[in-house]
């Protein structure tokens, strides 16, 4: 009679997250990487800042956002469903790999082919909180937790901008999408993930407990980010015009009468 007991969620717990996080390591590997040949890489610049946001932040957001999504609701997802959240991961990197290999070799197709795996990663990744959310019973931090799905809509939308720069557009339209796709990506997607992960285990960290109402108050701080971030990229996709801002005029060289 076998006397090896059956393995815990808590010891399987880890394999998940070393799985789910895989990806991560890799990439930093790669930035090193980058780091040391980026004057021989096209487009190395752009390469180097979107391994650090698309490689390092986006997949760190999607397990972490999970990982807390379930803790503030109360509600673990069975182990059978951590394969099909491995398998996002995957898909999630395959696209920014398609997307880094198409902007060195300036290749539109697979740009656009990359931009659009991320973006509908995203968007698996956002359907699958908001079932998580509707499932979940009501909680003090529920309304709190949507914020998750919310600022990962952002992503999608500055996936969109990106490509539509990516493959070439014209130079006021480069500079408007570059507005959206900073504000939505940065403001957004990463500031409100920051923020609500704050917002909801500052308390923790500093092992007090939270205060009355600053749920509340943390909700709506969150709506007025997330307003915020909205109009900060219409008005730089839309209303901001490159050209109305005049240069700033040279000083006039001085004269020297002769003697």
């Amino acid at each position: 009679m076998s006397t090896a007991e059956s393995p815990s969620p808590s010891r399987r717990k880890p394999s998940w997250h070393r799985r789910a996080t895989k990806p991560v390591q890799l990439w930093l590997i790669a930035l090193v990487i980058m780091g040391i040949v980026h004057r021989w890489v096209p487009a190395s610049t752009w390469v180097i800042v979107h391994m650090f946001t698309l490689g390092l932040i986006t997949n760190s957001i999607l397990v972490w956002g999970q990982h807390f999504t379930e803790t503030l609701l109360h509600r673990r997802l069975p182990e059978n469903a951590r394969a099909l959240q491995v398998r996002r991961i995957m898909i999630l990197n395959l696209g920014i790999v398609v997307l880094v290999a198409g902007m060195i070799a300036a290749m539109d197709v697979a740009v656009i082919a990359g931009a659009t795996i991320v973006g509908g990663s995203v968007t698996w990744y956002i359907v699958d909180l908001v079932r998580q959310i509707r499932a979940a019973a009501p909680s003090r931090f529920r309304p709190i937790v949507k914020y998750y799905a919310i600022a990962a809509a952002f992503l999608p939308v500055g996936a969109v901008a990106g490509a539509f720069m990516g493959v070439g557009v014209s130079e006021e339209w480069s500079v408007r999408l570059h507005a959206v796709h900073l504000a939505v990506n940065v403001l957004g997607f990463v500031g409100i993930t920051v923020l609500t992960t704050l917002v909801t285990f500052w308390a923790t960290v500093l092992r007090t407990s939270m205060a009355e109402g600053q749920d509340s108050a943390a909700t709506q701080s969150l709506v007025v980010l997330s307003t915020s971030v909205v109009a900060v990229a219409v008005v730089g996709g839309l209303v901001f015009r490159p050209g109305a801002v005049p240069p700033v005029a040279e000083p006039a060289p001085s004269v020297v009468a002769s003697p």
